[in-house]
């Protein structure tokens, strides 16, 4: 069944606000408040409510509609367990795959990154957005289709929650170090050892997400 232009013009926004933080896990969506707020009917917004559901965005409560989908800490340990896998072999192949000139795209994004005020809200967003790139293009180098895709599917669940810790702590300490010690590995050419780091890398984000989300 082919989608309408607007029911995909939903689902992206959606999904971006989702991930972004701005609809915080657990956040009920009604299908009438939202058919208000973007001007169209509900027809487009069911179409785009079902493929988000699909995808892992948002759940189906009975009697109240849909929500954004809430993870409970094992879930979320679950998540950042098979991310280390795959993050680990993502590493080691980026690192035999890597062409001329991918240390210094992945070299600049670092500098960018550490060049952002994330004391601020909009800073914060905008490290956010360069973490995701930097890690998107390690996926880049590794030329995986398949790969790319369990990733990000992982990557996506956690991002809000990731955004959440970080609006709370303002601490890029940890990760901006970590990065700079796997591009060093990667430069080096050592790809299990930046295979290891990427692990170590999403073992401590997982920590500090339980640590920083816990009540």
């Amino acid at each position: 069944m082919s989608v309408t232009p607007v029911a995909v013009t939903l689902y992206t926004d959606i999904r971006q606000k989702i991930l972004s933080g701005i609809w915080a896990p657990g956040v009920v969506l009604r299908q009438e408040d939202l058919a208000r707020r973007y001007a169209t009917s509900r027809v487009p917004l069911r179409e785009a409510f079902s493929r988000l559901e699909a995808e892992g965005f948002l759940v189906l409560r009975p009697r109240r509609g849909f929500a954004v989908v809430s993870l409970r800490e094992d879930e979320i340990r679950e998540i950042f367990d098979l991310r280390m896998v795959l993050e680990s072999h993502a590493g080691q192949i980026a690192t035999k795959a890597q062409k001329p000139g991918d240390m210094l795209v992945l070299e600049d994004l670092l500098d960018r990154m550490e060049a952002t005020d994330t004391a601020h809200a909009t800073g914060l967003a905008e490290w956010c957005l360069l973490n995701r790139r930097f890690h998107d293009y390690i996926l880049d180098c590794c030329n995986r289709p398949r790969l790319r895709r369990l990733l990000l599917q992982l990557r996506d669940q956690v991002e809000p929650y990731m955004r959440i810790e970080l609006s709370v702590t303002g601490d890029v300490t940890e990760a901006s170090r970590d990065h700079r010690e796997i591009l060093s590995a990667m430069r080096s050419g050592d790809s299990e050892l930046a295979g290891e780091l990427c692990a170590i890398h999403c073992s401590r984000t997982a920590r500090r997400l339980v640590a920083n989300l816990k009540p």
